[in-house]
């Protein structure tokens, strides 16, 4: 039963929907892609497990839906129907709270008989839902929401949700204005699960590369690191091919191994802080063929500290003579304003630069 009124919300109409005629979305970023065809009551079990639909039933059961707070919905292919494409944890608590049998497949069911006798929901109890006529028009305030606001999804599910747009046909520059984030943001997250996509192409399990994704977002912020794979600046990324050339897809397996493990091996590294002192090692071909005979990586820092100048020495000497260089390029570039080239290569320097700052954010933002 769906009930229309004529109040515009969003830019949506707002309708008082019954459950029943709700659907879950399967094109939804927390749903993994091996389980895009499973049924509502499959999608509801998986969301309730991973991403704590229970809290959201306890408050939905003590206070009820708050109307401010609307589900954002398109049409479904089902008649009478929509596919909530904002809101699916607090769909997921509502089935649970109105759907015995849905609730009974939860992993504890207990605990949702309680709160579902609490709440008295059934499948025709109606909530306040805003109805778009398709999903171009909610991507923008749902990447809002997930992005860059307080509901944010994990950087994998962030990238996967750029992925997304790209295909449709939009370029990096016009997602990055769609979700309200900065285009070498939304061009590196890009760039990263491309990297992701392409290591699943050549056969490597990526499960635990997506778990944690952040740490393979800092790999690639490494330049050494982004260098040994032969991989782009996100800014300079074609997003019609693979980040990584066919000649390094053997390098690609090396350094996901190191960073996450593999069947055979664990990681080398133990936290994001080492990404760095990694990325020092592969630059060496003393560091890297340590690695390569299955040394740990203070073994290999050993043996790179051994053939030459302390990293951090080496550190602080290049950054004053990156510092050096750009001070003495602010006496010229007030004559070459107009110049392509110079402003592309202005762009990519502010790149490195927000890449060094967010390595150096997430290494002092982890605990330990």
């Amino acid at each position: 039963m769906i009930e229309t009124t004529s109040t515009a919300v969003r830019q949506g109409e707002t309708r008082w929907v019954a459950i029943k005629d709700l659907r879950l979305d399967r094109d939804n970023p927390r749903i993994p892609e091996g389980h895009r065809r499973d049924s509502q009551e499959d999608l509801a079990v998986l969301l309730e497990m991973g991403f704590d639909a229970f809290q959201i039933a306890q408050s939905l059961a003590d206070s009820g839906y708050f109307q401010a707070e609307p589900l954002l919905a398109v049409p479904g292919e089902e008649a009478g129907t929509l596919v909530v494409v904002e809101g699916n944890r607090r769909l997921t608590a509502l089935l649970g709270l109105a759907v015995p049998s849905i609730r009974a497949a939860f992993a504890e069911p207990a605990p949702w008989e309680a709160l579902g006798a609490k709440a008295g929901l059934h499948v025709d109890t109606l909530v306040p839902v805003v109805v778009h006529a398709s999903r171009d028009e909610t991507h923008g305030q749902v990447a809002r929401a997930h992005i860059v606001g307080k509901r944010a999804w994990s950087p994998y599910m962030q990238a996967r949700y750029i992925d997304a747009r790209v295909k449709e046909g939009r370029s990096l520059a016009e997602v990055a204005e769609l979700i309200g984030v900065s285009k070498s943001k939304a061009a590196d997250l890009f760039r990263d699960y491309a990297v992701v996509q392409q290591a699943q192409t050549i056969g490597i399990e990526t499960s635990e590369v997506e778990k944690a994704f952040s740490l393979l977002t800092l790999a690639m912020g490494n330049t050494k690191l982004r260098d040994h794979l032969g991989a782009p600046l996100g800014s300079r990324m074609d997003v019609n091919e693979a980040p990584v050339p066919a000649d390094k897809v053997d390098h690609l397996a090396e350094l996901l191994s190191w960073t996450f493990g593999n069947e055979s091996s664990e990681p080398v590294i133990t936290d994001s802080r080492q990404i760095s002192q990694l990325g020092n090692v592969v630059a060496s071909d003393v560091g890297l063929q340590a690695l390569r005979s299955g040394a740990d990586l203070e073994t290999a820092k050993e043996k790179v500290q051994q053939t030459g100048m302390d990293p951090r020495d080496r550190l602080q000497r290049r950054l004053g003579a990156a510092k050096s260089s750009l001070s003495a390029a602010t006496a010229d570039i007030a004559d070459f304003a107009s110049d392509q080239e110079v402003r592309a290569m202005v762009a990519d320097l502010e790149t490195l630069v927000e890449s060094l700052r967010t390595a150096l954010d997430e290494l002092a933002a982890t605990p330990g």
